[in-house]
């Protein structure tokens, strides 16, 4: 949209008078004169310089008053027979043919018309809640009774009415969003959560849900069983608090940190902003307005979140909030008016914001949407945020949850022994939560492979093959928690153990109940008791144990250096490895097992043995050597009755049977064989 150019006295605009003046001393370049410039003297060198004009344009979406918007809008007003285009006039009008000067006034003009805008249009913050900055204060540290209160049946100031019901306690935060919040400028507020934020940024985060039937969070009906301390909708992992970051009037202490793993925090929901630096920048200008959009009404009116994560505020600059994986993120767009006013007799050129228009929408950013992360990343890109500021925002807002607990220890002057929750075990590698400093991988020379220092651990007696490691994985499931591995026979020498466990879990010269099994503690490792019977091997870049488990597959537990997994995990050998004198276990004979039979193994009556079947393996088998190792890895399994190979199926391979079974039953696919040593009829 754009007003015509037209000739006007300056009567008719009574802004003109008195715009700019507030704030000339400021900004010096701002309705400068203009001289003539390659011309003779008496002549123009713009071709509208002798005479008052006024332009006036709407823009949208961030282009709001600069050098090239009004160049652009004022090509298309420039008399036919002038010689050349917008630009070439604003230089000519501001800067005396410079194009430096004309940009840098260009600049100061708009700021000048921004802050004009302000002096008469700005919606004071104090007026937002109604009730005052000291209570403002305590509802963004997560305080009053916006937060601590749920709707209840209990407590009821009018029949069949509820007690407080948010909206209708609160329907001033809707009026001022339909009004004032996306057509006037607020101003920013005085508190120390939002003081100073020098990483550009703004962050809330929430804890609890006090509002049912939107379709956010888990409150629900009957508030007063279903609401007491209902979730929000977790969209972020909490990492870390670090209480002195918070301001001491938000925590309420000086210092203090705490850490949260394996998702002990419960659901946390956080949502932020950003801007550029330039105080002409959009997202600057109406950071106060996207702040209220995103704490008062679209969390709080529309979703219901509140409270805060204890020992941080509940919103501030990002570098006093709590350490997350990601947050959400909310931008502003607009639409603006704009009117300049030439002064031919003054040689002096103003601008006015005239008209707001704002919405707010989710963060479009660099590779996504609604992410600060991405969104500040796209901020970097266009050169409105630093690559400093963006190191230190990643401190906070960090991706994932990895090294916080070790990093936090080393700020705060404590040493990280991995060794003190682990007597009797020696680490050897780490990575993630559980390495003393981030991500670090205890590489040769290391504990993990046999050494000839004696202050070192060694992994086996020279006399015995067998030692024992140990997984711990905080983050697996139950059963994958902590693994033991018994070595049962000999590796050749050369073998390369760090990258067996870390990196490429194969079966070369390691077959579970051949080489090695695997226990869930220590005292069923020395006791050779209830070993897993499942494993496979031979998947590129996936470390142990792959989908090793006590009976069947169980995928996802896996750690790799290369390929993700676990992200939190420790090796660990026991310190006793160099006193071990057992020695290696021979593979077992198959001899006790009887013929091959056609079909899978059956009870002596005929009928199905589900009780007691482990799977062994996965693939076919049907070749005398899947066969024969089946068969083995049957012999080796405690309290064998029988061994059933499975091939041209979903459920193909080996099984063990530990319960009563007869024969096979014949059918196509299946193949049984039954210890001769165990009774059946």
């Amino acid at each position: 949209m754009r007003f015509s150019l037209s000739v006007l006295s300056v009567a008719c605009l009574p802004w003109l008078a008195s715009a700019g003046q507030n704030h000339e001393e400021t900004l010096p370049l701002l309705n400068r004169d203009v001289k003539t410039f390659g011309a003779e003297p008496g002549t123009y060198a713009g071709c509208l310089e002798g005479e008052d004009f006024f332009l006036g344009y709407t823009v949208r979406k961030r282009r709001g008053c600069s050098f090239g918007v009004l160049a652009e809008y004022l090509t298309a007003e420039l008399p036919q027979d002038c010689p050349h285009d917008g630009t070439k006039e604003l230089i000519l009008l501001l800067g005396e043919g410079d194009e430096d000067v004309a940009r840098a006034a260009a600049v100061a003009m708009c700021t000048n018309g921004w802050r004009a805008y302000l002096d008469d249009n700005e919606y004071p913050w104090d007026q937002v809640s109604g009730y005052g900055p000291i209570w403002d204060k305590e509802y963004y540290d997560g305080n009053t009774h916006w937060n601590e209160e749920h709707q209840t049946e209990l407590d009821k100031l009018i029949q069949d009415e509820p007690a407080n019901h948010f909206r209708r306690e609160a329907p001033h935060i809707r009026e001022i969003f339909e009004a004032e919040a996306q057509g006037q400028a607020f101003g920013y507020p005085s508190m120390d959560n939002f003081e100073n934020c020098q990483l550009q940024s703004i962050m809330c985060c929430w804890v609890s849900d006090r509002q049912a039937n939107d379709n956010n969070g888990n409150c629900a009906t009957p508030y007063d069983e279903n609401c007491l301390d209902a979730d929000p909708g977790d969209n972020t992992d909490l990492c870390a608090v670090d209480m002195a970051r918070s301001t001491s009037s938000s925590a309420h202490v000086d210092g203090g940190f705490s850490w949260f793993n394996d998702n002990s925090e419960g659901p946390v929901h956080c949502h932020g902003l950003a801007w550029g630096a330039h105080e002409l920048d959009t997202y600057n200008r109406y950071k106060a307005n996207n702040l209220f959009f995103v704490s008062m009404y679209d969390h709080l009116y529309q979703r219901g979140y509140v409270r805060n994560v204890p020992g941080a505020p509940m919103c501030g600059c990002v570098e006093k909030m709590p350490i997350v994986s990601r947050s959400d993120c909310t931008q502003v767009d607009d639409d603006e008016t704009w009117v300049f006013v030439w002064n031919a007799g003054t040689k002096k050129m103003l601008a006015r914001l005239d008209h707001v228009e704002l919405d707010f929408n989710s963060c479009r950013g660099q590779g996504g949407n609604n992410d600060l992360n991405r969104f500040i990343n796209r901020l970097k890109t266009e050169g409105r945020y630093s690559e400093e500021m963006y190191t230190e925002f990643r401190k906070t807002v960090r991706g994932n949850c990895n090294g916080v607990f070790q990093e936090l220890l080393t700020e705060k002057g404590y040493t990280y022994n991995p060794q003190a929750a682990t007597p009797g075990w020696t680490q050897v590698y780490s990575k993630g939560l559980l390495a003393p400093y981030a991500d670090e991988l205890l590489k040769s020379p290391s504990t993990f492979t046999k050494q000839a220092d004696t202050n070192l651990r060694r992994l086996q007696n020279a006399d015995s093959p067998v030692f024992y490691i140990r997984r711990y994985c905080p983050k697996c499931t139950k059963s994958h928690r902590e693994i033991i591995y018994k070595r049962l026979t000999a590796f050749p020498e050369g073998y390369d153990f760090i990258d067996l466990f870390t990196n490429n879990w194969v079966d070369t010269n390691n077959i579970n109940l051949l080489d090695f099994t695997l226990h869930y503690n220590m005292e069923d490792a020395l006791a050779d008791a209830n070993p897993w019977s499942f494993c496979n091997y031979n998947d590129n870049l996936i470390g142990f144990p792959r989908d090793c488990g006590p009976s069947n597959f169980v995928g996802g537990q896996w750690n790799s250096i290369s390929g993700g997994g676990q992200p939190d995990i420790a090796y660990y050998v026991w310190n006793k490895n160099p006193t071990v004198t057992d020695p290696a276990r021979p593979y077992p004979s198959v001899d006790e097992f009887g013929d091959k039979q056609a079909g899978f193994c059956v009870k002596s009556g005929g009928g199905d043995q589900n009780s007691g079947v482990y799977r062994i393996s996965s693939g076919d088998v049907n070749t005398p050597e899947t066969e024969s190792l089946c068969l083995q890895q049957c012999a080796a399994f405690p309290g064998h009755t029988g061994c059933e190979a499975i091939f041209g199926q979903s459920n193909r391979g080996c099984y063990v049977h530990t319960q009563e079974v007869a024969r096979g039953n014949g059918r196509n696919n299946h193949s049984c064989w039954i210890n001769a040593d165990t009774t059946s009829t």
